[in-house]
């Protein structure tokens, strides 16, 4: 099942500096999560990244899983180079109630990162493989952008824009689509 996960206001913590992690950290930053870092390295990448605000960095070892502990993280993503520790992880962030995803084995996570084709920074486009093959589900993504280019106009952005302003200044209680006051279910067309 593929959803649009909300991160905003979330913790997320990445254990590992290297070039998977910096690569989940640029991807979960612009989200409005609370993200830290935990690894001995840290990339320069993540460095400049944390100097920005969302992130934070915990330079050194993780062998134990006490970081769990500390951290309480509403999402973990276990990007070291030891698919053992990864594994760990996992297993004890799942125990924790903690959604984890392990970069060294996707297909044993609680949820794969999609390759996503995004359109004006509003439309997105993602498919998926369930982690079995993030290579041709990125191969499948750009012929995806390819064939959508031009589909996505700055009209429907511009939709999309106004629409999403209406509903947050209607609150979280305004009606949806054709309800009447009384909340009532949709009305129908005659013919339908």
């Amino acid at each position: 099942m593929i959803v649009d996960l909300r991160l905003d206001s979330r913790s997320v913590l990445v254990v590992g500096g290297g070039r998977e992690a910096t690569k989940r950290v640029r991807m979960m930053a612009p989200e409005g999560c609370r993200i830290t870092v935990a690894s001995p390295e840290i990339s320069g990448e993540i460095e400049k990244m944390a100097g920005k605000g969302n992130i934070s960095v915990r330079r050194g070892m993780v062998s134990g899983y006490s970081i769990l502990e500390e951290v309480r993280p509403d999402i973990l993503v276990a990007a070291t180079d030891d698919g053992t520790l990864n594994r760990r992880l996992v297993e004890s962030a799942r125990a924790r109630g903690i959604i984890a995803y392990s970069s060294s084995d996707p297909a044993y996570s609680d949820y794969s990162h999609l390759a996503i084709a995004e359109f004006g920074g509003t439309v997105k486009v993602a498919v998926s493989t369930g982690g079995r093959s993030p290579t041709i589900a990125r191969a499948i993504r750009d012929e995806a952008r390819v064939a959508l280019e031009g589909m996505v106009t700055d009209g429907m952005l511009e939709e999309i824009r106004v629409q999403g302003e209406a509903r947050a200044s209607s609150g979280p209680n305004a009606r949806r689509g054709d309800l009447r006051q009384t909340g009532d279910r949709p009305r129908q067309d005659a013919g339908s």
